[in-house]
């Protein structure tokens, strides 16, 4: 059963029910009161004829029992409204107006009374399809015992009671009946947006997920579409990244494949050259060492390759001293500036940073490579470490502003034979910004297109 149907049911049964209520205690009170005044009339009513009968018969009774029981009708036809009343002896009629017998309709028998006092039973009967209010009393005449009753004819009163019921379950129905009608159109109105919340769900079930809800009002459902969008905005992004991220990898993969083709290709061909063919000492050694310089270039990309796996998890931090990093990145690239006839000058005033101290150099090592391969020979390299901010500066060809912000891609180049001539495979600014990332630090890239480029890592803001 849908929503609205079982809204609207509840709330029919709930108005029903307390339609039935409030008209059972309407009718319960009209009743009441109603029966209150026949009783406190008929009451009123067989008091005086009690009395009126019994102040007829003080003189006393004749002793033959035919004049008696005339002597009794006469007296009691002489009393204004006799004809409700019966007179009976013993449970034989003296006088019955009413065409029924009234005592047996009251359970247990009358006590006995004289005319001091007047205790007499009452109650309300249905006879041959009509309603009466009846009581009874016993009259003491010389030790001798006759029964007195009424029945007064009420049907008029229950009728109009019955009547009144009629028209109260008349009403209710119809009350009921618009009452239902409102609760559909209020409740249908009211789960009016849940249609758009179910057509959302159901785009972003099937992967169109730049659906949103359209939002009017500020209930609780309007709420839950705001949430719904929320959610869905949170979900595109996700997707976004997903897919980014899977182009990345994807391009990634294919960057790789391309990088080692060249190299296995030049493995091959010159393996083919000495197992197919005779060939000279010198074209044999250009052979082995082709085949040895392609092999230590497929290491180095395993190496940096396997570095950049690393890098996806956590690392521990600890102090580590920066002069002694910086000596040592000197000491690991001066091989390399001594051919090209180049300095590396070093300027800090840090003492200590939280590092992983082999990472850490790694990518001062790769910056000043860079550095190297975009200068020409004579020129200085500058590493300095203040405030907070490891540094690398040439004096090189730099840049170009539109490429800034892609030499930290992998695999990219922005001169693919010059960083062949030179080793380069595309991944030394990638590992830098990962590394760098992995340290809690900012890499910063500033490059004037023939002044130079000057990276930076920034670990924390200068005071």
């Amino acid at each position: 059963m849908k929503l609205r149907f079982k809204l609207v049911a509840s709330s029919i049964l709930l108005i029903v029910l307390a339609i039935t209520v409030c008209c059972a205690m309407i009718l319960a009170f009209a009743q009441s009161r109603e029966m209150q005044n026949v009783t406190e009339a008929g009451t009123a009513d067989f008091m005086r004829f009690y009395a009126s009968l019994a102040g007829a018969l003080t003189d006393g009774l004749p002793a033959e029992l035919t004049v008696r029981r005339s002597y009794l009708i006469h007296a009691f036809r002489s009393i204004e409204g006799f004809d409700a009343f019966t007179l009976s002896k013993d449970g034989d009629p003296i006088c019955n107006n009413v065409g029924f017998q009234v005592e047996p309709l009251l359970r247990g028998d009358a006590p006995a009374s004289s005319t001091g006092g007047y205790p007499i039973r009452s109650n309300a009967v249905r006879v041959n399809g009509r309603d009466y209010f009846i009581a009874h009393a016993v009259l003491l005449f010389r030790n001798e015992r006759y029964d007195l009753a009424l029945a007064r004819d009420i049907s008029r009163m229950t009728d109009s009671i019955r009547a009144l019921a009629v028209r109260c379950a008349a009403s209710g129905l119809i009350v009921t009946m618009l009452a239902a009608l409102g609760m559909w159109l209020i409740v249908h109105r009211s789960l009016r947006p849940i249609q758009p919340l179910k057509d959302g769900a159901a785009q972003l079930a099937g992967g169109h997920y730049e659906s949103r809800i359209p939002i009017a009002g500020k209930d609780e459902l309007s709420e839950l579409a705001a949430d719904f969008n929320a959610m869905a905005c949170a979900i595109e992004s996700n997707i976004e990244q997903l897919h980014e991220k899977t182009i990345r990898q994807q391009a990634f993969i294919n960057d790789l494949t391309h990088e080692l083709k060249t190299p296995i290709t030049s493995i091959l061909l010159s393996t083919e050259t000495l197992l197919g063919r005779k060939v000279s000492p010198e074209t044999a050694n250009r052979s082995l060492e082709r085949i040895y310089d392609q092999g230590k270039w497929i290491e180095s990309l395993s190496q940096k390759l396997i570095t950049l796996v690393m890098l996806q998890g956590d690392i521990a931090l600890q102090p580590e001293s920066v002069p002694e990093l910086l000596a040592s990145v000197a000491e690991t690239a001066a091989a390399a500036l001594q051919e090209c006839n180049m300095q590396l000058s070093i300027d800090c005033s840090i003492d200590t940073l939280p590092m992983d101290f082999d990472l850490l150099r790694s990518a001062l090592v790769n910056l000043v490579e860079n550095a190297r391969k975009a200068s020409s020979g004579g020129q200085a390299v500058e590493l300095s470490a203040h405030d907070g901010v490891i540094a690398v500066a040439d004096h090189g060809r730099g840049i170009p502003p539109e490429e800034i912000a892609r030499v930290t891609e992998p695999f990219y180049m922005l001169d693919r034979s010059r960083n062949k001539k030179h080793g380069g495979m595309g991944l030394g600014l990638a590992l830098v910004r990962q590394i760098a990332e992995a340290h809690g630090a900012t890499l910063n890239i500033e490059s004037v297109l023939g002044e130079g480029t000057t990276v930076r890592l920034i670990f924390y803001a200068p005071k």
